[in-house]
């Protein structure tokens, strides 16, 4: 019914109008007034004195005032929409009682829902039963281990990722929660797994064998505790060409950790999307333990064999690459961070949206300034300053506009790669900007890095998502260079994305859910997805032995805590 109340209000609002229009384009008084035409010409009447007459036949007042003294024509035209307003009918009891029915049903649908949540919450779970527990234990026996897919394998046709947006029928439900506010916001996305993919291994029965799971969390910070239950959803059928990707709207503004990519992408409800793979990681038997015995104390051995494991699926740790790296870039000449920079438009245009931002911040803080100033004398020192700032910024816009303007084209492909004399241009800004600065205000803000040292932060921001963004395109990923993938590849290279096993502890939900739930799904900190909010730690699903057999997937709970 929640899906269908926009539909009803809009029905209900096209009703109102088609009305309006069909009862001869009266406006509202002709909606609700009683001497409606219906849309059929009335003859001419004489004028009379009623109050109906004044009302239906306007223009005679108008007709008759202009040979009447003003006064009187204004006494008179007010008397007749006095009376005009006495004798129309307040209200159209229909349209009236439709706009009633409908706020009832969004009221009705709220509190069910309201109720729904609160029933979940509240539930009492049954003490486990001895076939619960030992799906526990054996599901607990091992994990799913998953990974990024990188380089991604090009055409891009998985159903199984993180990020991006759920591909879905018509018809899915995506996970609606009552704000701190009081008002319904849709979760955001996060996961979505395609049990088809899911290899053999030995937890492999307590999951589907097909069907797609779809994970969802409230990553912004508008949501309360209710928003921990109902956050998976799953799909047994088998995807059509009917399915696509379903961007919803009112869905929370994800709270970013990085300000500079709110600045390149405003408030954003999704995250980027990254293909994932799995594999089985087993818990080491006492008898392999036992049988490596030489090597050292039991506890030690076990640890070692996780670890064999560990890097047999996600490969060695990989020291970070000081190639992107504005830390690493030199400070005394303007950085490029590989040979051929910016190698397609996207690296361009985020360049030149960082500038522009920094620009703005200056013409601000200049107009601010002024503003405080309030009035002084034309020849004040200071306000003499800051207009002469103002042009230069000005100034200094035009020129900045220039050296980008082939950037702002529309119909340019995101990740083909610009002309050599046009990347030349921008290099030769870039490095005007490091030597020569940009009109200030001089007023120093500690919180914000100030040229020329902030655009080795702009120029590897640029360098990493115009290269990560480029991999994605079939066209696109001829441009990246293998040395270029090689110092991407430690931000792909998280470890703590899994399903079943036993969930990582961080403070009390893990040792606390262990017992009676198992762990449907755990998604850790992610640099390359920015799932890296502040001490955010893992987001862990938990679900009942019970629930998972019989597939009730929307009872799993959500668990977040903070390192």
């Amino acid at each position: 019914m929640e899906k269908l109340m926009p539909l009803l209000v809009v029905g209900a609002m096209l009703l109102i109008v088609g009305s309006l229009i069909y009862r001869g384009g009266k406006g509202i008084a002709g909606l609700f007034s009683g001497s409606a035409s219906k849309g059929k010409p009335q003859p001419r009447r004489e004028r009379t004195s009623s109050p109906l007459a004044d009302m239906t036949e306007p223009s005679n007042d108008a007709r008759d005032s202009s040979a009447l003294p003003v006064g009187k024509a204004r006494q008179r035209t007010l008397a007749s929409s006095q009376a005009a307003h006495a004798a129309s009918p307040r209200s159209n009891s229909a349209a009236e009682k439709l706009i009633a029915e409908i706020q009832q049903q969004a009221k009705d649908s709220d509190d069910q829902r309201k109720a729904k949540f609160k029933a979940h919450v509240e539930r009492k779970i049954p003490p486990i039963s001895e076939d619960g527990r030992q799906a526990i234990e054996h599901g607990q026996a091992a994990r799913i281990a998953i990974k990024h897919v990188f380089p991604p394998r090009l055409p891009q046709r998985s159903m199984s990722y993180f990020g991006g947006l759920p591909i879905v029928p018509d018809e899915f439900d995506w996970p609606t929660v009552h704000n701190r506010k009081g008002l319904l916001e849709r979760l955001n996305f996060m996961a979505q797994i395609d049990c088809s993919d899911l290899p053999p291994g030995p937890g492999r029965d307590l999951l589907p064998e097909k069907g797609y799971l779809y994970f969802f969390a409230p990553m912004s910070d508008t949501f309360g505790a209710d928003a921990m239950h109902f956050v998976t959803r799953y799909e047994p059928r088998q995807v059509t060409q009917k399915w696509g990707p379903l961007d919803m709207p009112f869905t929370a503004k994800i709270l970013g950790s990085d300000p500079m990519d709110e600045i390149l992408r405003g408030k954003r409800t999704h995250y980027d999307r990254v293909e994932v793979e799995f594999a089985w990681i087993e818990e080491p038997t006492d008898a392999e333990v036992a049988a490596r015995a030489d090597e050292g104390h039991a506890f030690e051995v076990a640890d070692k064999i996780r670890t064999e494991r560990v890097e047999a699926f996600y490969g060695p740790q990989i020291a970070p690459d000081p190639l992107l790296s504005a830390h690493h870039a030199p400070k005394d000449m303007l950085w490029t961070p590989y040979p051929g920079f910016p190698a397609n438009w996207h690296s361009a245009r985020i360049v030149r949206k960082l500038v522009e931002a920094y620009h703005r911040e200056e013409t601000a803080d200049v107009a601010a300034q002024l503003k405080a100033l309030g009035d002084v004398a034309e020849d004040d020192p200071e306000a003499k300053r800051l207009r002469v700032a103002q042009r230069e910024l000005s100034a200094f816009g035009s020129k900045m506009f220039n050296a980008f303007f082939p950037t702002v084209h529309a119909g340019l492909k995101e990740y083909d790669a610009p002309p050599a004399e046009l990347k030349q241009q921008i290099l030769a800004f870039l490095e005007d900007l490091r030597v020569n600065g940009m009109p200030s205000s001089s007023a120093r803000r500690p919180h914000r890095r100030q040229l020329p040292l902030v655009m080795n932060d702009w120029l590897s921001i640029a360098a990493i998502q115009g290269a990560e963004g480029g991999l994605t395109d079939p066209d696109g990923a001829a441009l990246i260079g293998p040395d270029v993938v090689a110092a991407l590849s430690p931000r792909h290279l998280s470890r703590s994305h899994q399903m079943l096993g036993k969930g990582e502890v961080v403070q009390v939900a893990a040792d606390e859910m262990k017992d009676r739930y198992l762990l449907l799904l755990q998604l850790g900190p992610d640099m390359a997805l920015n799932w890296t909010v502040g001490e955010m730690g893992p987001l862990q699903y938990w679900i009942t032995p019970e629930d998972l057999e019989a597939k009730r997937f929307q009872n799993a709970i959500l668990t977040i805590e903070a390192y």
